[in-house]
């Protein structure tokens, strides 16, 4: 009995070690997101700026874009794979540096007169090969230092900051840009890259494993194990699947969302920047309330009645501009609940040493088939009209959720059924 009760005191101290270092990675991880997100607004809000200035052109801005989305979709899978080999914390904050560096360049290549233009191109370029890069480590590094029983409350605070950061700066950089110029946010994006590497590299290195003391440890270990292991395997393609779904949607929706706004409704910019406005409101709203709401809901039947009740909404959008300011913030609410939900399954249910490869492909992947399907439906907004290319879109996203949902209800329900324990037989 002696050994049982001092067994069962270190666990304790193990399972309280874990999670107070899951905490201080979370205290950490969260203001490090909110300080990138809004550098990278302000960035690029800054670049096209002057890319525009320099061109006069809206095809010299729609380049710029490109040249910030290409290496994703390029990068991101052989990134995940580095993320899965080297030391994650590591990574990231060498990933911050890489693109303070880059930040800066820019800066510095307008102090010396370099064409502004080649310079926006150039540094924007160079910072979407390192986010390729950072976005897969990060990630690895959160499913390494979070534990899955803390994802929920974690997952929700980190899309709350990385939305946060880009309404905070969008509402800002506008003004900043015009009372400063666009110099002085380039210069503070550098910073928010060396206060991100600062706060990553604060976490601390990787607690060691804890040594075995004896071989009838190791058979239980390996029970336990065994018991919360499902015998099929969690089914992460289709998770990685239901998860790029919401990365679809998000690049298309912002083009349309313009479209319908500056030629369907023939109203000025000032409404955009009110929509965004409100889907944002909406989504910090969803991401406050998913970790109540995921207590009572589980985790797929969130994830689809969350993109379900978006896309219903998203239907009637184009109807009316009132409609789509009733209707936007509510949208951003069920995108909160979805996409969280989402991201959480597919980083529950990916192993640790395969997470960088799993959240860099399915970013590349999501990437690709959203600038796929937002060259595809602008074309056919431009053949028909706007408000189809929205319920096209719906019917897109809906048939890849239908299909999706289908294959993971059986396996699923399997995750989520508890362990059957077994009662010793008597001798």
């Amino acid at each position: 009995m002696p050994l049982d009760n001092a067994a069962t005191d270190s666990a304790v101290t193990t399972d309280t070690e874990a999670v107070q270092r899951s905490r201080r990675a979370e205290r950490l991880l969260v203001p490090a997101t909110f300080i990138t997100t809004a550098g990278d607004s302000f960035q690029l809000t800054a670049a096209t700026v002057l890319v525009f200035r320099a061109g006069h052109t809206t095809l010299s801005v729609g380049w710029l874009f490109i040249a910030v989305s290409i290496p994703q979709v390029v990068f991101s899978l052989a990134f995940g794979r580095l993320a899965d080999k080297m030391d994650r914390r590591m990574l990231s904050v060498a990933a911050d540096l890489i693109s303070a560096l880059s930040a800066f360049a820019l800066p510095v290549w307008l102090w010396l007169h370099g064409p502004a233009t080649l310079g926006s191109y150039l540094a924007n370029f160079l910072l979407a090969v390192t986010a390729a890069l950072f976005m897969p480590a990060s990630n690895a590094l959160v499913k390494e230092r979070v534990l899955d029983s803390r994802l929920d409350r974690f997952n929700s605070h980190f899309e709350m900051a990385t939305n946060a950061g880009m309404l905070l700066a969008s509402s800002l950089a506008g003004f900043l840009t015009v009372a400063f110029g666009a110099t002085p946010l380039l210069v503070f994006n550098a910073g928010t890259f060396i206060a991100s590497a600062v706060l990553t590299f604060l976490i601390g290195p990787k607690p060691t494993s804890a040594a075995v003391g004896s071989e009838s440890d190791d058979a239980d270990a390996r029970d336990d194990d065994a018991a919360h292991v499902p015998p099929a395997g969690p089914p992460v393609k289709r998770l990685a699947m239901l998860y790029a779904n919401w990365n679809i949607g998000l690049l298309v929706a912002n083009t349309l969302l313009a479209a319908v706004i500056l030629h369907t409704f023939h109203k000025g910019p000032w409404l955009i920047g009110v929509s965004d406005a409100l889907a944002g409101v909406g989504f910090l709203v969803g991401a406050a309330c998913y970790p109540w709401i995921s207590k009572r809901v589980k985790g797929l039947r969130l994830a689809v009645s969350g993109m379900a009740g978006m896309l219903v909404l998203f239907c009637l959008q184009p109807l009316n501009y009132i409609v789509l300011m009733v209707c936007i913030p509510i949208a951003g609410f069920f995108f909160a609940q979805g996409r969280i939900s989402a991201r959480t399954l597919l980083m529950r249910a990916s192993p640790q040493e395969r997470v960088g490869r799993i959240f860099g492909g399915t970013n590349a992947a999501g990437l690709a088939a959203g600038i796929t399907a937002n060259l595809a439906l602008s074309a056919y907004a431009d053949h028909t009209t706007v408000p189809y290319a929205f319920w096209a879109l719906a019917a897109v996203q809906g048939a890849i959720l239908l299909g999706v949902y289908l294959s993971l209800v059986k396996p699923m329900s399997v995750l989520e059924r508890p362990a059957e324990v077994l009662e010793p037989t008597p001798v």
